[in-house]
């Protein structure tokens, strides 16, 4: 029992960073990144792992989030090595001095990565590691907004906080994969300056000296890093088995294909309940208008029988 509550306990979708934290430890171990910069914090999972990280380095941690959890807030109190920006990226990185290696995990929008990305660039003589989740499906070429409001107006394709998306589809759905209000995203897949894979592809491709590997499972991680960076060919090794790897990609798209068909099961039953209580609600209705009928039937028999009485009694006091 106590096997099956553990795995009732563990989420229907693998999405946070944390489930890559070999991945992630093995690349900031390649750099010897003592100092790391976290954009976007979650539930303060990973942030735990990029403490441990840089607390057996001797190292320092950043974490700029504009809301974080108390879990984070409570870590900020206890961990002397983490520093905790309250903000939001990429204006809250000005606050944040040039570091050894940078996790982008925050907005997952075209803008807000290419901006970033931008001032990490400026901040370094040569760009330092970084490290993006969500370059794959479904933010990889569709922009996703927490704030839209924050961001310039030319910067926000219109957007949806019901509708949501499916593979392989283009315009934006009714079902799907969605925010259900916590997120908006973009009606369209694809074209220019849509979609974090995009902002980075854009980056890389402004400047000669920069690769850029792709991880593709649990919304694919990117790790870009300059070519002539003296731990270069240490992160190729540990990058270069996973790299665009068809087997998981093809665990990456049935993993998805199953979540949706989930999202699928669940609003048809969802529809189903919602029809329930639409025929629930009619019979209600219809019930009461029935009884409200009966009652005026009994009212217009009972005023009848009374008519009949006094007829009745009349026709008595006249014979």
């Amino acid at each position: 029992m106590t096997r099956l509550l553990g795995l009732m306990s563990q989420p229907l979708l693998l999405h946070s960073l944390t489930e890559m934290k070999s991945v992630v430890r093995g690349c900031l171990e390649a750099a010897q990144a003592r100092t790391v910069v976290e954009i976007g914090s979650e539930s303060g999972a990973n942030t735990r792992e990029l403490l441990s990280f840089v607390g057996g380095n001797d190292g320092e941690l950043w974490c700029v989030e504009p809301e974080p959890t108390l879990e984070v807030e409570q870590l900020d109190g206890q961990e002397d090595g983490l520093h905790l920006v309250r903000g939001r990226s990429p204006e809250a990185l000005t606050a944040v001095e040039a570091c050894d290696a940078y996790i982008i995990d925050g907005d997952h929008n075209y803008w807000t990565v290419s901006q970033e990305l931008d001032h990490i660039a400026e901040s370094a003589e040569q760009l330092p590691l970084v490290l993006l989740h969500d370059v794959c499906w479904p933010a990889g070429r569709r922009d996703m907004y927490y704030a839209p409001g924050a961001l310039p107006a030319g910067a926000v394709h219109p957007h949806s906080w019901e509708l949501g998306c499916v593979p392989d589809r283009q315009e934006a759905i009714e079902g799907g994969f969605r925010g259900r209000g916590s997120f908006a995203i973009a009606l369209n897949e694809g074209g220019e300056r849509n979609g974090v894979r995009t902002a980075v592809e854009d980056f890389v491709e402004a400047r000669g000296d920069l690769r850029f590997v792709v991880v593709p499972v649990i919304f694919g991680l990117g790790v870009l890093y300059s070519a002539t960076a003296p731990y270069a060919d240490a992160l190729d090794r540990v990058l270069g088995s996973l790299e665009g790897n068809p087997l998981l990609e093809r665990v990456e798209r049935n993993r998805v294909d199953l979540y949706m068909e989930l999202l699928e099961q669940g609003d048809r039953v969802s529809q189903l309940g919602l029809r329930q209580g639409r025929l629930l609600a009619e019979y209600d209705r219809s019930l009461t208008a029935a009884e409200t009928e009966a009652a005026a039937l009994r009212l217009e028999v009972a005023k009848l029988r009374e008519s009949a009485r006094a007829r009745d009694s009349v026709d008595r006091a006249l014979s």
